[in-house]
């Protein structure tokens, strides 16, 4: 696998987390060997998954 941030290569790594809401203590997920970029499932889910950036329709002009 090619990291996302600086294609270079990634390998498999375990991860201890705390105990969170799913009782889940470890994970499996990629780690770049250059950068240290990590990414897993659900990091992938919400990259794919990111919702349009909110832009208010109301501005008000204070100035100028």
């Amino acid at each position: 696998m090619q990291c996302p941030r600086c294609t270079h290569a990634m390998i498999s790594d375990s991860f201890t987390d705390l105990l969170d809401d799913s009782g889940v203590l470890g994970i499996t997920a990629w780690r770049c060997l250059t950068c240290g970029e990590v990414v897993d499932p659900v990091i992938l889910a919400n990259r794919t998954n990111r919702p349009e950036p909110f832009v208010s329709k109301s501005r008000k002009n204070w100035g100028a």
